[in-house]
């Protein structure tokens, strides 16, 4: 537990599950619905794209590139 107060804060960025779930749970809304993580929350693309394979991979790749991995 002591390696956890000597810590920073971690601040999730809003392109990723995680953080986009806490902008939107700590976001002023009189229509708010509980809900589950889902891509749909997430801040659209620059560009679109159809495939939805294809652009839940470009939105996953982009949560990737913008976390900081080699602190964790």
């Amino acid at each position: 537990m002591s390696k956890l107060k000597e810590k920073d804060k971690v601040i999730f960025p809003k392109e990723t599950m995680i953080g986009a779930l806490a902008e939107y749970i700590s976001s002023e809304n009189i229509n708010f619905q509980p809900m589950n993580a889902n891509f749909g929350i997430l801040p659209s693309l620059e560009t679109k794209i159809k495939d939805k394979k294809v652009r839940y991979e470009t939105l996953a790749k982009r949560a990737l590139g913008k976390m900081n991995l080699h602190n964790a």
